[in-house]
């Protein structure tokens, strides 16, 4: 692996439709893809799991189905092209692996809290929009692949693209790190199309501060660890909150 400015791969700098593909559009062109296939011999049995009073472990199981393969050829493409299979070094030095899993929950809490406290107005639901299916909201939603999807995989699969080839692909390219942080917390941020206007701005405040950890930890594993930490502890306070 050839490391550019803030130990960015070099070989990302001529991709960047690549990068965006990966980052933006492979986990959704996967879904469509794999519910297409499973309608194929079932009917609409797997649309109808992500339509309203779908059944949400289901939806979940299918998600993971889906994602999984995409971040396996995500890191298989990354290597193939000399970043490593994470977009960037996994290694880091010093304590940054635990900096990123403490601090993590504590910046996506405090910012959620914040602007609970502003735009809530009592609502605990206050986060979503209102097409969001409401069975994804109670308890029933809560299982083993819906922990999975959410703590391990949907982490893995975003730093990956976002703070791996994104930030990667642009700071490769020469962009200032501020520059290149803001647009892939944007970008980021634009994927998360469930959530309301200002729910979204703890999201994009959570993104800047896993790219921050990339460039000052010149690594790809503290993001990692922040958002695995940080969306474990949120599934927990979802899972206490609608038990």
């Amino acid at each position: 692996m050839i490391l550019g400015p803030y130990n960015a791969p070099l070989a990302l700098a001529s991709r960047p439709l690549m990068s965006l593909f990966w980052a933006v559009f492979a986990p959704t062109v996967a879904v469509y893809f794999l519910v297409g296939a499973v309608d194929a011999f079932t009917g609409n049995w797997a649309s109808d799991q992500f339509r309203v009073g779908g059944d949400a472990p289901t939806r979940f199981i299918l998600l993971s189905l889906a994602g999984f393969p995409v971040f396996v050829l995500m890191t298989l493409w990354s290597e193939r092209i000399g970043a490593g299979p994470f977009g960037g070094p996994i290694r880091s030095s010093g304590d940054w692996i635990a900096i990123g899993a403490v601090t993590g929950p504590v910046v996506l809490n405090l910012s959620v809290a914040l602007m609970a406290s502003l735009f809530s107005d009592g609502d605990p639901n206050w986060a979503y929009r209102d097409s969001v299916d409401p069975a994804l909201l109670q308890m029933d939603a809560v299982s083993l692949a819906m922990v999975a999807f959410v703590v391990l995989l949907t982490p893995l699969i975003e730093e990956v693209g976002f703070r791996g080839f994104g930030m990667g692909c642009l700071l490769a390219r020469g962009w200032h790190p501020v520059l290149a942080n803001i647009a892939a917390a944007a970008a980021f941020t634009a994927i998360h199309q469930a959530y309301t206007l200002p729910a979204l701005v703890p999201v994009f405040i959570m993104g800047l501060y896993l790219g921050a950890l990339r460039v000052i930890s010149q690594s790809m594993a503290a993001p990692i660890a922040a958002h695995i930490s940080a969306n474990a502890v949120s599934m927990l306070v979802f899972a206490i909150s609608v038990s």
